[in-house]
């Protein structure tokens, strides 16, 4: 016996418990391993150069290739004091898992004893169903020409109430995993983009191709041996003076392996990254994300002030207490807490590019609905066309960046 143990460990000894030491190291320090700001830029992918080249991924088991989320594009505070009117924000409501309803502190069951189920709170879903509960009912089924003038003026305050609501409601995105062909060395990346609900949008370009593939080569445009990478062709758009990129044409580029290098390419399928460790619930130092939420609900959202270079600090609109803590220097890049952790905006020494999903106005983000109600929706399809609502000027539809304007920006720092 002995011999057979000197013949497996030639030096002697049971170095099965030596592995699993490091085992469970390795373990730890892969579960405590945080993404620094620049990692998780990287992860994003964004058409912004006249010719991209993108190629789509296998699903991982029991995903999509397309995946759909839900996100606010809702106004912030930021930087000098200025507001954001399209930071995207993470709906909990929506993307998260349901909760058990709960009533005085206690959980809420039906009466068969099982729990009853909803969707975790979010403060932007709530504020919009505030909204649309302050809309007069008695005009609902009923048609616009059938209106006095009394209930013209009702109807009108319903619709201005709906209008306001609808941009505090969760939207739709989809989301694709793959990999950005100019940027390889970044690995997997995430390309999101918004629903269009006239069908004019990236996903109205993206489908009919990846069909079209499809059915010439009957096979898997994300297959690793004859998949297809995808050429994404960017062109400028002017609108209300800026200048915006949008996406004019996507196709495909015939068979091709996924990449030349069996390890690359086995690196990429292996990778477990999902689109949730990206676009992560926003959050601040000593505020958690419901908590940040709230605020931005509140318009007191807290940011990260880099106006002054020499004194950059987080600003909390009237929490003082959080400002102070937030901004004093005794966290540290190696703790094993994340409320001890350093938080990547107080590092973060250069500024990089702006991450942008699309360009459009503060006054159009899209009209998914969701839950919400529209009263007088009947009364507004059948008026003639001159006394319709009138269409709120968009930009055209893109997901790259512009040279100004407002930006939907959803950098999770």
């Amino acid at each position: 016996m002995a011999q057979n143990e000197s013949v497996t460990n030639p030096q002697g000894g049971d170095l099965s418990k030596l592995k699993e030491m490091f085992s469970d190291y390795q373990n730890k320090q892969n579960q405590k391993k945080r993404r620094t700001s620049e990692e998780i830029l990287a992860k994003y992918f964004v058409p912004r150069k006249n010719k991209e080249i993108f190629r789509i991924l296998p699903p991982k088991p029991n995903k999509k290739h397309i995946e759909e989320a839900f996100f606010h594009v809702a106004p912030t505070n930021a930087s000098g004091g200025k507001k954001k009117h399209g930071t995207v924000i993470y709906c909990p409501a929506h993307n998260d898992q349901k909760v058990q309803k709960m009533a005085n502190d206690k959980p809420c069951f039906d009466t068969n004893g099982q729990p009853i189920m909803i969707p975790a709170p979010c403060p932007l879903c709530d504020k919009a169903k505030k909204m649309l509960a302050q809309q007069n009912p008695s005009l609902k089924g009923r048609k616009k020409e059938t209106l006095n003038a009394d209930e013209l003026v009702i109807y009108e305050k319903n619709r201005a109430i709906f209008t306001e609501a609808n941009k505090w409601e969760a939207k739709k995105f989809y989301i694709v995993r793959g990999i950005d062909k100019g940027a390889e060395k970044d690995g997997v990346k995430f390309w999101r983009f918004k629903h269009n609900f006239k069908n004019q949008g990236t996903l109205d370009k993206l489908l009919p191709i990846l069909k079209e593939y499809m059915e010439i080569n009957q096979a898997d445009f994300s297959d690793i041996k004859i998949g297809t990478d995808l050429s994404i062709t960017m062109s400028d758009s002017e609108f209300n003076g800026h200048v915006y990129k949008q996406i004019s044409a996507i196709t495909f580029r015939g068979k091709s392996p996924l990449h030349a290098d069996a390890l690359v390419m086995q690196q990429w399928l292996e990778d477990n990254i999902n689109w949730r460790e990206v676009f992560k619930p926003k959050q601040a130092p000593g505020m958690p994300p419901y908590e940040f939420l709230e605020a931005v609900a509140n318009g007191t959202n807290p940011y990260w002030d880099d106006t002054d270079a020499n004194n950059k600090h987080w600003v909390f609109p009237g929490r003082p207490d959080l400002e102070e803590a937030a901004n004093t220097r005794n966290r540290n890049l190696d703790a094993d807490e994340d409320a001890a952790f350093e938080q990547a905006s107080d590092l973060i020494d250069e500024e990089y590019p702006r991450v942008t999903i699309s360009n459009i106005t503060p006054d159009k983000v899209g009209t998914y609905t969701d839950d919400a109600v529209n009263v007088g929706e009947s009364a507004l399809k059948s008026a003639p066309a001159q006394a319709s609502a009138p269409a709120a000027e968009t930009a055209p539809e893109n997901e790259g960046s512009s040279s100004g304007g407002n930006e939907y920006d959803d950098l999770p720092f």
